[in-house]
């Protein structure tokens, strides 16, 4: 929100300027009268001496861009997503608490003892907790310059940058309430910009050791393209190398200056030739707790000492004080080497605080026939049967959309799509035809008409719900039935697959459990009907019939699923 209210990533002139101001809290002391003048606004400290935490206005313009039709819908987004923001910026650059939350504040620098760390925050990382920062002038030239250089950086890179920050500052937050987290939380920081700006390649040596033994082993004697095609593909969809990665990024961006603190260190300070060790193991923390909620060696979590190091078995462990300041400097490290742009033409709009992106409803683009639409199929197949689930459950407003428009275009590309994409078009053009009255009807060519008898007969996830529309019996086994409905339940996530409502789904599954019931299996017509009730939890008729199941009573789900018919009343 910061870069986009600077007005950097506009195409258009600006429209409207909005002065707004703010409010936050920290321990940082700032001497003198005069405004701290950023690119980002100007802080305004309070002039209490006494008051703590301070309170510091932020002051600032945003810029709106103009619209380029018409009028602009969009007056202001209000301070706060602009306050969060740089409070996060704040607290990183200047090393303290800052935050719009005046209590968070209170409780992080207050020198108490965490409920479940039993430790003060302050006696384990130097200076960010303090009651009292007192920042020297040097400190916020860094502060003005740093701002100046985040917000010069392309959006890409600001927004990896902005992740990073704001999970340092958070892991920093977490100090007070969970030690592992905070830790879990810091290595991510620099993980997360080691994963999108490292620029590494995938290859054979990046992969686990372990993997890579045991694939070599089971292709020895192969024929060596195909070795190198199961490599390849093994390759293409493994996360390899993730450890090594955060630790090569990391030392990259740890410059000579690191090892040379100015200042009186307390305890024991990390040297170079410890760096990837050290980084290494903090990764293995992170996973440990992760995976396992593992907890921290005793010797990383020991307060007052503020050493950066603990020696354990001979192998260098970062404490808090190391891993916080160690990812503190990378972090800026890596900022201070990004190239700056001072325009960059980009559609934010999407990214805006309060600003959602979901799925319109079926009656808006189901019926559109405009534009190539021949890989829309899955899509247009699951918003009629939605629309058609609101319509038998005779819910409120349910709409179903005129399909002919589509269907007619449909028509002339059918016959030449490959299957997984002419699949659901075929089902859309029975099911449309077999819900509508025959005036309104869609004609069907008869090449179109040959592909449903063929390709619909075949088990397919489109042929189960063709089916249970039309009332038609399957003319595949029980086993191939079973075995098609466990398939859709499996790939329905999938980036080719199809997801029906639950209504359909709970109707799949009972009728696999009918097919049951009538051979007299009555042990696999019960876990069928378990799984219609367990995938539509909360559906009382349904688990009254998993109650009274009854090898006499047939199962028919429209009964079960679907609202009772209206009776006529009275006259």
């Amino acid at each position: 929100m910061l870069q986009i209210a600077t007005g950097k990533l506009f195409v258009r002139a600006v429209q409207r300027e909005n002065l707004l101001r703010g409010v936050f809290y920290t321990n940082a002391v700032i001497h003198g009268e005069e405004a701290i003048g950023t690119v980002l606004g100007r802080l305004l400290p309070s002039s209490s001496t006494s008051l703590r935490p301070q309170a510091v206005m932020y002051e600032f313009t945003e810029r709106i861009e103009a619209e380029e039709h018409g009028p602009g819908v969009l007056v202001s987004s209000g301070v706060d997503p602009y306050l969060r923001e740089l409070a996060v910026v704040a607290a990183f650059a200047l090393d303290c608490v800052c935050t719009p939350d005046v209590d968070l504040c209170r409780r992080l620098t207050s020198g108490q003892r965490g409920l479940s760390t039993r430790v003060a925050p302050n006696s384990l990382v130097r200076r960010f907790f303090d009651a009292e920062v007192w920042c020297k002038p040097e400190e916020l030239r860094f502060f003005i310059d740093f701002t100046t250089k985040l917000i010069g950086l392309p959006r890409s890179t600001f927004r990896g940058v902005m992740r990073a920050l704001r999970t340092y500052v958070n892991g920093m937050y977490r100090i007070a309430d969970d030690l592992e987290l905070a830790y879990t939380l810091l290595v991510a920081s620099v993980e997360s910009l080691a994963q999108d700006f490292d620029g590494h390649q995938n290859d054979w040596a990046s992969l686990d050791e372990r993997k890579r033994t045991a694939m070599d082993s089971a292709l020895a004697g192969a024929d060596a393209e195909l070795a190198q095609r199961v490599r390849g593909a093994l390759l293409s969809v493994e996360h390899v190398a993730l450890a090594r990665r955060f630790r090569e990024f990391a030392a990259e961006h740890t410059r000579p200056q690191y090892f040379r603190p100015t200042g009186t260190a307390d305890g024991l300070q990390l040297g170079r030739s410890e760096l990837k060790e050290a980084l290494g193991l903090a990764y293995q923390s992170r996973s440990k707790y992760v995976h396992q909620l593992t907890c921290l060696p005793h010797g990383v979590t020991l307060g007052h000492l503020h050493s950066e190091i603990y020696i354990e078995d001979r192998s260098t462990h970062l404490t808090l004080q190391g891993l916080a300041r160690l990812m503190r400097s990378v972090i800026i490290e890596f900022v201070s080497r990004q190239p700056v742009v001072d325009l960059e033409p980009y559609d934010y709009r999407l990214e805006r605080d309060g600003v959602i992106q979901v799925r319109m409803a079926p009656q808006y683009w189901v019926g559109r026939a405009d534009g190539n639409i021949q890989f829309v199929g899955r899509d247009k197949l699951e918003g009629f049967l939605e629309q058609l689930a609101s319509f038998l459950l005779k819910e409120p407003d349910a709409v179903v959309t005129d399909l002919r428009p589509v269907i007619a275009v449909a028509m002339e590309f059918i016959p030449t799509l490959e299957r997984r994409l002419r699949l659901p078009y075929l089902a859309l053009v029975v099911v449309f035809n077999a819900y509508v009255s025959p005036q309104e009807q869609a004609p069907i060519s008869s090449t179109v008409y040959a592909l449903i008898t063929q390709e619909l007969g075949e088990v397919s996830s489109e042929a189960l719900v063709v089916h249970l529309l039309n009332g038609q019996e399957l003319p595949w086994s029980v086993d191939e039935h079973a075995q098609a409905v466990q398939h859709y339940l499996r790939r329905r996530s999938a980036k080719n697959g199809l997801r029906f409502s639950r209504l359909f789904e709970a109707a799949l599954i009972l009728e696999l459990a009918e097919r049951c019931r009538a051979r007299g299996d009555m042990a696999r017509c019960r876990e069928s009907v378990a799984l219609a009730v367990e995938n539509h939890p909360g559906h009382l008729r349904l688990q009254d019939l998993e109650q009274q199941l009854d090898v006499q009573s047939p199962i028919r789900w429209r009964d079960v699923l679907l609202p009772p018919p209206e009776q006529p009343q009275a006259v």
